[in-house]
């Protein structure tokens, strides 16, 4: 018999009335000799509240990171867990990504937060500046990040951009996180300015403080607001990044 071939690369297509999730349009499925993929649905092991293909953790005092198998309606689901207010965790990968103009990257995830106007939910790309705490990968602490998701006190998302620590633009969308809803989340750099999306619909646009040609590297952060007990869990976060 034989066999089949692709000439090009598998790319994804977007779906939904009104072009649900088209940042995903015309991008890989997969490595190829046009985009860098990955793809993390957390069935692997972690280790000292790393999991597996991240290269660190920023644990506050009484956080966790786990994994569970068996979250009801997500398997492979990762865990952020603290008994303390304010107090979090997050985890990164290596300093490996630059967005690059004219260059098409996005990021996503699949999230649910127990309590979505009283908890941090962040996730994207920060150059690191410093991993004392779990913010320090999202507030100003870091002088490049890119990342989007909702801040303690207030369900609606909102993007934060900063270049070089000229200040971190703030910028909020007009879609609310549900609280212990499943949503995805997803940051699309198009090449010159950056849309987020709320379950495959726009929030939110900016086209300033885009950190452009810096190391950066990806992470998933979640912390505590007032409430000491709330968690939140990530059942996959993936990017694809154009050559």
């Amino acid at each position: 018999m034989a066999g089949s071939s692709f000439t090009e690369a598998l790319r994804h297509s977007g779906k939904g009335v009104g072009g649900s999730y088209n940042y995903r349009s015309g991008t890989g499925m997969m490595p190829s000799m046009e985009f860098a993929h990955f793809h993390d649905d957390f069935f692997g092991p972690v280790t000292t509240n790393v999991t597996a293909g991240w290269d660190a953790a920023v644990i506050d005092t009484g956080a966790t990171v786990v994994t569970s198998t068996t979250a009801g309606d997500a398997t492979g689901v990762l865990y952020f867990d603290s008994d303390g207010a304010t107090e979090g965790a997050a985890i990164y990968g290596e300093k490996s990504i630059q967005l690059v103009s004219g260059k098409k990257f996005w990021m996503e995830m699949r999230f649910k937060t127990e309590i979505a106007d009283d908890s941090d939910v962040q996730f994207g790309l920060s150059d690191l500046t410093a991993v004392t705490n779990p913010e320090d990968l999202w507030t100003t602490t870091a002088a490049n990040v890119l990342a989007f998701g909702v801040l303690d006190g207030s369900a609606v998302t909102k993007v934060l951009a900063d270049v070089g620590n000229a200040g971190t633009a703030v910028v909020s969308g007009d879609i609310s996180l549900v609280s212990a809803t499943w949503h995805n989340l997803a940051i699309f750099y198009d090449g010159s300015r950056v849309r987020c999306y709320v379950d495959g619909q726009l929030s939110v646009t900016t086209a300033t403080t885009i950190p452009v040609g810096v190391a950066l590297a990806p992470f998933i952060g979640y912390r505590n607001g007032s409430a000491a007990t709330t968690e939140g869990q990530v059942d996959y976060v993936r990017w694809v990044m154009e050559r």
